[in-house]
């Protein structure tokens, strides 16, 4: 069996997708191949095919390979920022009222992968309240940039606080 022929094969047959793999990612399924052994991928990647018929992939081989520990390793997937989660939209809109200015829609998303939305939210209005009308569109940036630095360090803040208060 070799997984750069047969995969292709396989997204070509259930998917009806003809990009096939790149040279580069040969000794990626080679390690793949050790790792959990070439049938076992095969049947996998078929599996997962079929679990993704209607996702229209580009490069569905390479999607494929993203979540392959999680699917053949037990290693547990790796949560990713959804721009299209509806949480996304609501801390947007909530920031602009609060601040008249809009956050980067990514920055929100990856924010939301670490906090919950009621968290981030009420960590936004306490930051937002502490703020003159100079400091509005710089430090929103602040506390939405390097992956939420700024609202990581008031939510850990909060939580610190309640915690202290429950003691």
């Amino acid at each position: 069996m070799n997984l750069m022929k047969d995969l292709p094969k396989i997204a070509a047959r259930v998917l009806h997708n003809t990009r096939s793999v790149h040279s580069e990612m040969k000794s990626k399924l080679q390690l793949i191949g050790i790792a959990y052994g070439d049938s076992a991928v095969a049947r996998d990647f078929e599996k997962w095919c079929e679990e993704h018929t209607s996702d229209h992939f580009q490069y569905p081989i390479s999607e494929y390979l993203k979540v392959i520990d999680s699917r053949l390793g037990g290693v547990p997937e790796e949560k990713r920022a959804d721009l299209k989660d509806p949480a996304v939209a609501e801390l947007v809109s909530y920031s602009y009222e609060l601040t008249s200015v809009l956050p980067s829609i990514s920055a929100v998303a990856e924010l939301l992968v670490k906090y919950p939305a009621d968290e981030i939210k009420a960590a936004l209005h306490e930051f937002a309240d502490s703020l003159t009308e100079n400091e509005v569109k710089g430090s929103m940036r602040a506390f939405y940039s390097n992956g939420g630095t700024g609202a990581e360090a008031i939510i850990l803040a909060r939580r610190r606080r309640a915690q202290n208060v429950r003691s």
